[in-house]
């Protein structure tokens, strides 16, 4: 899928804040070297124009080689080079990072750890989490990314350009608008946890028309505020008109439908789930999302939203 047509704005100017987590970070000039380091911003920075000269393996979705298959799409369009890939760890490699020379590293959607963060900030000007690890938007990445290269109008633009495609998706399957919904991710463990309103993969459907479902009343939230536990033997109380839900491959997707606990719930019994499968595609929508990986995977998935809505409306 080609990219969405760049806009022509005038860039920011130099030295330029840009505040996050962990305080606020200053860029002396315009940054040629980039380097990127957890989910989604090695796709922001090259859809703003820019070839990042180094990025994270991916293990999960990313195949042998931990390129994400719409970033090396993205790049092939745009004729950039491939950037480094970075050693497969979970913990920033920093002379690997350092050997690349970057002039900064962009990390909003990650999990620096203040020591982490010390450490890289030895290295170039570092831009971490707006809040909490692992909890940024597609938005928030966008922003942030956008404001590090001196690119805040263009990055505005693409959010405003992605949001109308997103709208544009929705809007081929008038049964889901306004559908209640619930995120479910199989524990493997005799439960299920259920995302909340606020949870950024839960987010994204709400941006769109979709309804959250709210927490019942018995529920317990987990530390973070936006996710709770349901056992299987309660999978029909989960308040919803439809499941979303993503699985690694085919086998766990049928193997969890087939339960009888499961089976059995009036949603599933008429049709009203997902069954989203693949590792790519759960990390487009549901894990290193993107303007990139929105375009890439989106329609896929709402197209069986679409399914899955019209089954839940159906009398």
């Amino acid at each position: 899928m080609l990219p969405l047509a760049p806009t022509a704005f005038a860039d920011d100017a130099f030295p330029a804040v840009v505040e996050h987590v962990y305080g606020a970070t200053t860029i002396a000039a315009k940054p040629e070297r980039v380097v990127t380091w957890g989910w989604s911003a090695q796709d922001v920075v090259i859809d703003l124009g820019i070839a990042p000269v180094g990025m994270p393996f991916f293990a999960y979705g990313g195949g042998e080689d931990g390129i994400l298959p719409w970033t090396e799409a993205a790049l092939a369009e745009r004729g950039f080079e491939l950037p480094v890939v970075l050693p497969n760890t979970t913990e920033p490699p920093l002379e690997a990072i350092a050997a690349l020379q970057p002039d900064v590293i962009i990390a909003p959607y990650s999990g620096l750890s203040p020591e982490e963060y010390e450490l890289l900030s030895n290295v170039a000007p570092v831009i971490a989490y707006p809040d909490k690890p692992w909890f940024a938007s597609w938005q928030d990445v966008v922003t942030l990314t956008g404001q590090a290269l001196g690119l805040s109008q263009d990055a505005e633009a693409l959010i405003a350009d992605t949001q109308a495609f997103l709208e544009a998706e929705v809007a081929k399957y008038p049964e889901a608008k306004g559908i209640v919904f619930a995120n479910i991710v199989n524990r493997n463990d005799g439960q299920v946890s259920v995302r909340l309103e606020g949870e950024p993969r839960v987010q994204l459907f709400a941006d769109v028309g979709l309804v959250p479902a709210p927490a019942p009343a018995e529920a317990v939230t987990n530390d973070t505020g936006i996710s709770y536990f349901v056992s299987y033997e309660n999978f029909d109380r989960i308040p919803a008109e439809l499941l979303i839900s993503f699985f690694n491959d085919q086998k766990s997707a049928d193997d969890f439908f087939s339960m009888d606990l499961i089976s059995l719930s009036p949603l599933v019994a008429k049709g009203a789930y997902t069954k989203l499968v693949g590792e790519d595609l759960t990390m487009s929508v549901s894990g290193a999302v993107s303007p990139v990986s929105l375009r890439w995977g989106f329609p896929q998935v709402m197209a069986e939203v679409g399914r899955a809505s019209a089954a839940a409306r159906a009398e």
